[in-house]
Order: structure tokens, then C-alpha cells, then sequence
């Protein structure tokens, strides 16, 4: 049985090693990134601010996702239980490529209310597994997952015990490696 781990590092730079209980560090090589996003098309706040900002082609896969029709809320309609990704380039990263998916788990923003629709990020994170099963099939090559500690939980203001269940339920058992990557100021 596959576990998720929880290492610390900061999810941007696709960490490649993680510390051991020893202190020395284990290769992990993420390749793959993910996390929540409004349909807005806008990525102006949280951890969606900073992809946006160090990787504009994220922002670029969210705007060609995008739709200018209403849903019955008001709000943009833009796939929401889905996702968009972007091919990212860096000489860091395994075989110098990796993936952004932005996960489409929420149809708008405030901070007044929860925002994240639990049915619809089970189902973005749904979608995401089976495109890296069918990557990973494809290119024989080893699809890790990396993914935000609290996603969902801060911006978007949703339950971590539920959000972890659901992340459990999906990528405990998976062949897509996952780890949770908690931020570290050191």
C-alpha cells in the first residue's frame, strides 16, 4: 500500500528531496504540482498568487479554460470539478519538465463563507489522477505528486480533515506518488 507522505519545503520549487528522521535527504524528485482555484480567472490570492506570478503559463492554461457564460450562481463557468495544466521547463526539474494542474474546486471567492464545493474537489482531484495515470502509462515515467498542506482550507475556507480524507481516499492506494508539502520558513 502506497503512503502520502508530509515533507516541508516550499511546493514552488517542485521539491526534489525531503529530510529523513536521520537528517540526511531522500530524493523524491516531484514532478507535479497541483492546487485549488476559483472559476474566476483571476489567481489574485494565496498560493494560486504565487503560481500565477512564477509561472505564468498556469495562469495562461487557466484563461484558455476559461468561459465567458454565467452558471446559476452568477458566477464564470469554467469546468469546475476539472482542471487545466501547464507544461512547465526548468533544468531542476526531473527530465527538465513537470505539470501545474489548477483544480477548478470552487465556483467563486470571499472570505466571508467556505468556498471550496467538497463534491467538486473530490472530482478535480478524480480527473487529475486518472490524466497522470494515462501520463504516466504513456511515458513510463514516474508521476509524483506534490500538493499544498491545507489546500483548499485557507482562501477557500474548507475543513483539512475533510480535504485529507478526500486526497486519502484517492492517492492512498494510487500509483501516482503524493506527497503533501508543508511550507517551510527555515
Amino acid at each position: 500500500m502506497s503512503k502520502i507522505d508530509l515533507i516541508e519545503g516550499n511546493l514552488l520549487d517542485f521539491p526534489p528531496y525531503c529530510k529523513t528522521e536521520r537528517g540526511s535527504k531522500n530524493y523524491i524528485g516531484i514532478n507535479v504540482i497541483a492546487h485549488s482555484c476559483n472559476c474566476q480567472n483571476v489567481m489574485g490570492g494565496g498560493i494560486a498568487k504565487q503560481i500565477k506570478d512564477r509561472y505564468p503559463q498556469a495562469f495562461e492554461a487557466d484563461t484558455e479554460r476559461w468561459s465567458n457564460e454565467y452558471n446559476d450562481g452568477g458566477n464564470w463557468r469554467c469546468q469546475i470539478g476539472d482542471y487545466s495544466k501547464a507544461e512547465i521547463e526548468s533544468k531542476f526539474l526531473p527530465n527538465n519538465k513537470g505539470r501545474i494542474y489548477n483544480l477548478y474546486t470552487q465556483s467563486g471567492y470571499s472570505t466571508k463563507s467556505r468556498q471550496v464545493n467538497y463534491e467538486y474537489f473530490w472530482q478535480a482531484l478524480k480527473n487529475m489522477q486518472e490524466d497522470l495515470l494515462f501520463i504516466q502509462h504513456e511515458t513510463g515515467e514516474q508521476q509524483v505528486l506534490g500538493l499544498p498542506y491545507g489546500i483548499s482550507c485557507g482562501l477557500a475556507g474548507g475543513n483539512w480533515g475533510i480535504i485529507k480524507a478526500m486526497i486519502e481516499d484517492i492517492f492512498l492506494d494510487s500509483l501516482i506518488k503524493t506527497y503533501i508539502v508543508k511550507f517551510d520558513l527555515a
